[in-house]
């Protein structure tokens, strides 16, 4: 049997959740079906080591090379050509016509592919660039985060979503916001989740030590240090917590742009010996596998891949109602709960009581089949 060509397009390899769900997800692909490639906007990320060596990598050089004018336009403008463009486009709703502008019709791949995904979705360039730049029989685009919270507006969605012939959204509740913004796409829109790969996770839980803060409550929390994630809230609750007179130690591992102000913050509020922001790990299993509490915090997620991972762990974890925390709601050892301090503080005393189960033991080709049938 012919192998069908896939090519997934995503904006590069940091450590993240979307990047991680990517090679999961490559893992779980029969190779005797699939031939495999990946595009990225910029080949950089602490994750390219990890992609398998039967994989096709192909770096996306125009969008590469133009990277500062498509994101600062008005600062890296050559002429006026193209901040005019860009105002033009600002003024018509939609940054399509300036991206036009910028990238042309230049083609960065010269083959032809039988499926073509937008796997960082939504993005507006990144959506936009997929349907018209890459030659392919079906189109799909993949939607990781909340639509509603998302930097795409309905504008841009109505011009480059026609061109899919499936929307694949990562949980239920991020599905019905999306249809909510964009009802007339509603009928080629369906859930498929992240893949998570128990075994590989917990395999990479021994690779190192975390110190065990001997009588303390260990509590974990993996994500990026960035608004969305909800880190003041997490500084919020460790204070109640050391208001309480709580024995605990918070590990928060990951790195963006909040990394250092939150230390500061943490340091300002005398709470940086029980929360400590170590940074990005890029095997943060290790601090999974050993906490008594695993806390999500998040403002707002699509699917929150971390908090799968977590649960492979079977340790009892608390996350605030983001889209994607469906997938703990009938847990018995899963709270949850208002992201409010004294709500979160609450939960982590309770949970720090309840049992650690056997781990959640996920199938990693659950949809699979949903790629065979395009």
């Amino acid at each position: 049997m012919k192998k069908r060509s896939i090519i997934f397009c995503i904006n590069y390899m940091h450590t993240g959740g979307v990047e991680k769900s990517l090679l999961s997800l490559i893992d779980a692909l029969p190779r005797e079906t699939f031939d495999i490639h990946i595009a990225l906007m910029q080949h950089k990320g602490e994750l390219l080591g990890n992609i398998p060596g039967d994989v096709t990598v192909h770096t996306l050089r125009s969008i590469e090379r133009n990277k500062p004018r498509l994101g600062f336009p008005l600062r890296h403008a050559t002429d006026l050509s193209g901040p005019l463009s860009y105002l033009g486009a600002k003024l018509r709703g939609t940054l399509i016509p300036y991206y036009h502008h910028i990238l042309g019709d230049e083609r960065d791949i010269d083959r032809h592919f039988d499926i073509a995904v937008s796997y960082q979705g939504p993005s507006q360039l990144l959506d936009w660039y997929v349907p018209t730049h890459i030659s392919a029989d079906k189109y799909v685009a993949w939607i990781h985060f909340d639509i509603a919270h998302s930097f795409i507006n309905p504008r841009t969605g109505r011009l480059v979503y026609p061109r899919y012939d499936r929307i694949f959204v990562v949980s239920e509740s991020a599905r019905q916001s999306f249809c909510r913004v964009f009802p007339e796409f509603a009928g080629r829109t369906e859930v498929f989740c992240n893949v998570v790969n128990p075994q590989c996770v917990r395999a990479l839980a021994s690779e190192y030590a975390v110190e065990d803060p001997a009588g303390k409550t260990m509590i974990c929390t993996v994500a990026r240090v960035n608004k969305a994630k909800g880190p003041y809230a997490a500084i919020d609750t460790a204070a109640e917590l050391q208001r309480r007179g709580y024995a605990f130690c918070w590990y928060w591992v990951g790195g963006d742009e909040l990394l250092e102000p939150c230390r500061r913050e943490a340091e300002r509020r005398g709470i940086a010996d029980c929360l400590k922001f170590v940074g990005l790990k890029e095997n943060p299993y290790p601090y999974m596998a050993a906490c008594d509490v695993y806390v999500q915090p998040s403002l707002h997620e699509g699917f929150c891949i971390t908090l799968a991972e977590a649960r492979s762990f079977g340790m009892p974890v608390v996350c605030t109602p983001f889209s994607g925390s469906e997938q703990v709601a009938e847990q018995p050892n899963a709270q949850i709960v208002e992201g409010k301090p004294e709500a979160l503080a609450d939960a982590i005393m309770r949970a720090a009581d309840m049992q650690r189960s056997h781990g959640f033991d996920p199938t990693t080709a659950t949809d699979i089949h949903k790629l065979l049938e395009l």
